[in-house]
Formats: C-alpha cells, structure tokens, sequence
C-alpha cells in the first residue's frame, strides 16, 4: 500500500497502526454476550435485580403460619379475609407488618414478629400473590400487579 501524497511512508503507517489500535481497543469493550462479567476470581457476577415469585416467596416465608393459601393455620390469621381486603390493611401495611411485626389486634395468635431479610421487591411480591388469592374469593383487593 503506498503512503497518500505529502505523508511520508513512515508516518502514514504509524497513523495507520493507531487507527488499527483504536479500533481494537474499541471493539474490545463492545462484548456482546449475554453472560455476566467474570470477576476478578473467575467467578460469573449477575448485577441483575432479582424477580421474585409471589407464589414461592409466599411457601417460603409466610406459609407456616399463614396457611399454603393464605387461608391460616392454628399459628396464624387468614389472610384471604375480609380484615386485610385493601381498604382496610393497605398494602404499606404487609410491609410495616414483615418489617416491624404486628401487635395481635384481630385474632388471638399472639403477636407477629418481624421478618429479617426480607427486601422490599420480595414483599410487593408476596402482597401481589396475597392480593390475587383475595381476588379470587371476592375480596376487594385493588388492581393486579
């Protein structure tokens, strides 16, 4: 390849190695995978946000004592009840309830504890379950999720 007028030949080919530098410096960062970035061990790093499954959370967290379908156990209320349609407990209230517990006021199991390590996008998303299963039994539950 012969260097344009009025470039000598030396600096033609150092401007062409910098253009090809910078092109491959450029499209190095342009990693099209959808895998996570691996970190500095090895190891496979997801910054996704986690998706919770308000069905699963529920079994998981509340089941125990709040029945498999919400319908209560001799440890804890029901919660597809009229009592916690939305008017009267609001969804803010199952987040108040997972994290600072409830003083008994409507059944007679004893207080609520608060739940530890709980984050506030699992809680909407056991509200949503809790809210459909009301739906489905009539109880005014609000829009769906």
């Amino acid at each position: 390849m012969n260097a344009p007028r009025g470039i000598p030949a030396t600096r033609f080919i150092a401007l062409l190695i910098m253009c090809i530098l910078a092109s491959t410096i450029l499209f190095a960062g342009c990693n099209t995978d959808d895998e996570p970035a691996a970190s500095s061990t090895g190891a496979k790093v997801d910054n996704a946000p986690t998706v919770y499954s308000g069905e699963e959370s529920f079994q998981n967290r509340c089941a125990v004592c709040h029945g498999q379908q919400a319908d209560g156990t001799q440890t804890g209320p029901p919660l597809v009840n009229r009592l916690y349609e939305i008017g009267h407990h609001p969804n803010f209230s199952f987040h108040n309830a997972v994290n600072k517990g409830v003083t008994a006021h409507h059944w007679n199991f004893g207080d609520m504890p608060p739940i530890p390590n709980v984050e506030p996008a699992e809680v909407d998303a056991i509200i949503c379950h809790v809210r459909d299963l009301q739906r489905a039994e009539g109880i005014a539950a609000g829009e769906p999720c």
